[in-house]
């Protein structure tokens, strides 16, 4: 989908991932009603979206803040977690976020 694209990775070339802090702030972006691709679900209500000034501290104050930040976006997508009954396309957009999350997690917060 490319919803999905454009959240996580930075244009012209859609290559390189979004910094964590912009992804975790743009989640809502992605579910319905922003993404007319997705039925509606009441799980994706659910998500208590992020301020988009909060990631405005650095160094070690940042790095606690993205992590509680990842902890809770990962409890909210965590495969185990999601409702039975999502449609394919609900499915599709969780393990997305999912995988991207995970990916930017490592590459942000494991190298410091």
């Amino acid at each position: 989908m490319e919803i999905l694209q454009r959240w996580s990775h930075q244009p012209p070339r859609y290559q390189k991932l979004h910094p964590l802090e912009l992804l975790l702030v743009t989640i809502p972006d992605v579910f319905p009603p922003s993404n007319t691709k997705v039925e509606a679900h009441g799980y994706f209500l659910k998500w208590k979206q992020f301020s988009r000034d909060v990631f405005t501290d650095s160094g070690d104050e940042l790095d606690e803040l993205l992590k509680r930040g990842v902890r809770n976006a990962k409890f909210f997508l965590h495969p185990d977690k999601l409702p039975k009954d999502l449609t394919e396309n609900q499915t599709l957009v969780f393990t997305t976020m999912w995988d991207v999350i995970a990916e930017q997690e490592a590459a942000t917060l494991k190298s410091n």
